[in-house]
């Protein structure tokens, strides 16, 4: 039996969600393929991945500045080789092993850390095994780039020239988009979804989500909304943010308008196939999704680094609202509701970005390896 592995190193931000949605198309493509997702630092060790989680985690809701100012940095990059050799030293013996022992057709990578991880695997222990790098979002940074990546996949023809500016082989970089759930090719009508949940079919819906741990202040903008005098809808995906789940829980009752909410979900594409839209940060899996379901996106204060080039990269495009400050989302939802020609274009701009079959593409060449 052919196997694969793919491989990311965080329950945090969607890479792990992206390695999912390429697992479900490579099986569905080839029902008898063996495909592992496999978190690399959790496999190591799990007291090992926590910390790195938290420290993550804590830099991000608390030193944002600071992760924008090293982010992509071409000085920390050859900072940062030499600690990189001296951690690969202690966890390739074991990446080694975990290899031989599963004995994969082709390896993928849905971050740039296991990218490196296994270029370096097959640098030292002269092995010749395809390698594709899985890039989730829109625009790549320099950790992604070793001569050892046969493939890189990625979500725009900018991304293919920041790569080949970077010295990448043309050859090697295919434009295939963000790998989304093969799920979203299918569409669910507004009246059936409406009578699965409970929604109101007549009347606009605005979805809230912050990825799949419900980052934001998703309860402070549900106020928001909630504020405006028009009819509307609010569905707030607040996924494993338990906390925020049960302060819905508790205080629904006070909205004005009707709200919905839920955890953590796997019908996130019924959600955006019924709402017109979506209010959410710039990560990369979200806003594939989102695009691939032709919304209109309004997007919030974002993490500096690769979710502003997310960003800048879809204004450049037209495609999507960024807002300064959560009571701007106020204004830009009344113009949308209010004139419904610019909430029909900006939804068409969305859906002409989108590659909605990325993640069947993707499996298509790996499975022209195997």
């Amino acid at each position: 039996m052919k196997r694969i592995i793919i491989f990311h190193i965080s329950q945090l931000g969607g890479h792990k969600k992206a390695g999912e949605n390429i697992k479900e198309a490579l099986e569905f493509k080839r029902p008898l393929l063996k495909v592992f997702n496999l978190n690399i630092f959790d496999y190591i060790s799990p007291l090992l991945e926590k910390n790195i989680n938290l420290l993550y985690g804590f830099t991000i809701k608390y030193l944002p500045r600071l992760w924008g100012g090293i982010y992509d940095r071409k000085s920390l990059v050859k900072v940062l080789t030499p600690l990189r050799g001296m951690i690969n030293r202690y966890i390739l013996p074991q990446i080694y092993k975990l290899v031989k022992e599963t004995n994969p057709s082709l390896i993928l990578a849905t971050q740039a850390f296991p990218c490196g991880v296994v270029a370096d695997l097959k640098r030292i222990y002269k092995w010749d095994l395809p390698l594709i790098g899985v890039i989730t979002d829109y625009c790549p940074h320099r950790f992604w780039i070793h001569p050892q990546v046969d493939f890189y996949t990625v979500a725009s023809e900018k991304a293919k020239e920041i790569l080949r500016n970077e010295g990448v082989e043309e050859e090697k970089i295919k434009v295939m988009g963000i790998p989304v759930s093969i799920k979203f090719l299918n569409t669910f009508s507004k009246k059936d979804v409406a009578y699965e949940f409970g929604f109101q079919s007549d009347l606009p819906a605005v979805l809230i989500m912050g990825g799949g741990l419900g980052i934001g202040k998703l309860d402070e903008i549900a106020q928001i909304i909630d504020s405006i005098d028009m009819d509307l809808q609010i569905i707030v995906v607040c996924g494993n943010n338990k906390r925020l789940y049960n302060w819905f829980k508790n205080r629904s009752y006070t909205f004005r308008h009707k709200i919905f909410y839920f955890g953590y979900v796997d019908f996130v594409y019924k959600l955006m196939d019924f709402s017109d839209i979506i209010v959410t940060k710039a990560g990369g899996l979200t806003l594939s999704e989102a695009l691939a379901k032709g919304l209109a996106i309004i997007l919030l204060r974002s993490i500096p680094g690769q979710e502003e080039r997310n960003i800048n990269f879809l204004l450049e495009k037209k495609a999507i609202i960024r807002i300064k400050n959560n009571e701007e989302i106020k204004y830009f939802l009344r113009r949308l509701l209010e004139d419904k020609k610019a909430l029909f274009l900006l939804k068409e701009k969305a859906k002409r970005i989108s590659i909605i079959d990325s993640s069947l593409r993707i499996a298509d060449l790996v499975l022209s390896y195997v």
